[in-house]
């Protein structure tokens, strides 16, 4: 059994929400409850500071957990959630999915599995050490394989921008370098994989 079907089988009794574009789903400091799991679309993590700014933390998409650090804590949530586009997720109680976790040693092996690679993710996209193409590259091929198809649909440039800490600007210029090497085509929001290999080239050089 693969891990989307581990998984499947504790969310697929769950709720079904809906979010619409900028639309909180999850809020910083509130008290523990339902564990999500992303079925379409994408959730924006950021960490809020009491002068207005905020951190970027993750982008999360199809199949990664929403909610599941304060479940295993015991803690008031640790980061503000929004919904980048229409996002539908499956809810359950963090009993039932703490309950489950217990029953499965193989879940907890994912689920730690699953957090380094957002970590990974978290500092490859946010650090950009070779540069803006060389971190959109890396970041492309995260979400990719997030979703499983050289596609990524629903995520704005200014995200994207916000994700990477650079100004619209100039991620449009990384962007428009890229189509140029021909390793995606962007008609927004949708921006489609061409040339995966020339992504991972760039993905590890200094341009």
């Amino acid at each position: 059994m693969d891990v989307d079907r581990w998984w499947e089988k504790i969310f697929d009794s769950g709720r079904t929400l809906s979010y619409r574009s900028g639309q909180p789903m999850l809020l910083k400091g509130s008290q523990k409850g339902s564990v999500l799991r992303v079925v379409e679309g994408w959730a924006l993590v950021t960490d809020p500071h009491l002068d207005g700014t905020r951190t970027f933390l993750e982008l999360r998409g199809r199949g990664q957990l929403l909610g599941e650090t304060s479940a295993l804590s015991g803690g008031p949530r640790n980061a503000d959630v929004t919904a980048v586009c229409r996002t539908v997720v499956r809810a359950v109680g963090s009993e039932r999915f703490l309950a489950e976790l217990r029953r499965n040693d193989v879940l907890v092996g994912m689920l730690l599995h699953a957090q380094e690679l957002h970590r990974t993710t978290n500092v490859r996209a946010g650090l950009r050490r070779f540069g803006v193409v060389s971190g959109l590259s890396g970041l492309l091929l995260d979400l990719t394989r997030t979703v499983g198809a050289p596609v990524v649909v629903g995520i704005p440039q200014k995200v994207l921008a916000c994700v990477l800490g650079v100004t619209p600007r100039t991620l449009y210029d990384a962007v428009a370098e890229l189509e140029r090497r021909g390793a995606l085509s962007a008609r927004w929001p949708v921006v489609h994989i061409t040339d995966e290999t020339v992504l991972r080239e760039l993905a590890h050089s200094d341009e």
